[in-house]
């Protein structure tokens, strides 16, 4: 699947689009524009793609995308049942791909903002108390106009750009062309596994789904998300069966099975593994704080 092209359209009075988004789920498809992209997930969860990077969001959730850099935001299965109540909320900000050269270029304060948007090329990741401290003037923006609004806007890209702890999303090799053969590979992967990760995936599958020899795949998915395929599904099974084990009355033998782990003692072992506890320490904990 091709990432499209989204064409997007500001006014003649502003060079910043700025969209507050409450939605059942996110719908936005797999695309791209050569626009820079702020997104504040305000509300929900799921899993976020950028680029060749994938990795789970939620509330707080705090990204600069750099432009023609493809990306989408999928919210976890329940989001998407009939009978779901849930919100997805979020606060975009999209400004133009010449904004740096055009509005700082003879700005010297401008700088480290200038710093920040070249880093972003890739996609940054805020930190959580970064995303907190500029959460406010986020906020704000949607209820903002003209100068008051590009100038929050400033404030907030000089906050980030203090941010130490801010990582990249994509890799650094990551081939900005939209629509590219290997970006088509990589969707059909994610998705596949997306739709799959409670059944069984044998290697020699997933290989085929990208066309390619398992150990060849192997490489290729290290390469492009910095894990192993079975690091990436482990990863995903556990980011489940924690929202199983906070949200409903499984029993953690029930989650296991749900989450695509036939043996026990195995889903105890990477469980552990990845949030430090037990199941059942983390269902009680889970619990106790509801």
């Amino acid at each position: 699947m091709k990432a499209l092209f989204e064409k997007l359209v500001f006014s003649e009075q502003s060079s910043v689009l700025v969209r507050r988004f409450q939605i059942p789920y996110f719908d936005a498809p797999w695309h791209y524009h050569p626009e820079y992209e702020l997104t504040y997930i305000v509300k929900s969860h799921g899993r976020r793609f950028v680029g060749d990077h994938v990795d789970s969001f939620q509330a707080g959730d705090l990204v600069l995308l750099g432009p023609d850099l493809p990306h989408f935001w999928r919210n976890d299965d329940d989001y998407y049942q009939a009978d779901s109540v849930q919100k997805a909320v979020s606060i975009v900000v999209q400004f133009p791909a010449t904004f740096p050269e055009r509005g700082l270029a003879t700005v010297p304060e401008a700088e480290p903002v200038r710093r920040l948007l070249e880093r972003s090329r890739y996609g940054l990741r805020f930190s959580q108390r970064m995303s907190q401290c500029v959460s406010e003037l986020l906020e704000q923006l949607p209820q903002q106009t003209g100068l008051p609004q590009l100038l929050s806007l400033l404030t907030i890209l000089n906050e980030l750009a203090t941010d130490q702890e801010a990582y990249l999303l994509a890799s650094d090799g990551y081939q900005l062309a939209p629509g590219a053969a290997e970006t088509e590979r990589m969707k059909r992967v994610l998705e596949f596994v997306l739709l799959h990760f409670r059944e069984e995936i044998r290697i020699e599958t997933i290989a085929s789904i990208a066309g390619m020899a398992p150990a060849a795949f192997c490489r290729y998915f290290k390469n492009r998300t910095r894990k192993t395929f079975v690091e990436y599904l482990n990863e995903l099974r556990i980011g489940h069966a924690r929202k199983l084990l906070t949200t409903t009355d499984l029993s953690i033998s029930q989650v296991s099975l749900d989450c695509g782990y036939n043996n026990s003692s195995h889903f105890h072992r990477q469980f552990k593994l990845y949030t430090s506890i037990t199941p059942f320490q983390y269902q009680v904990l889970a619990k106790g704080k509801g």
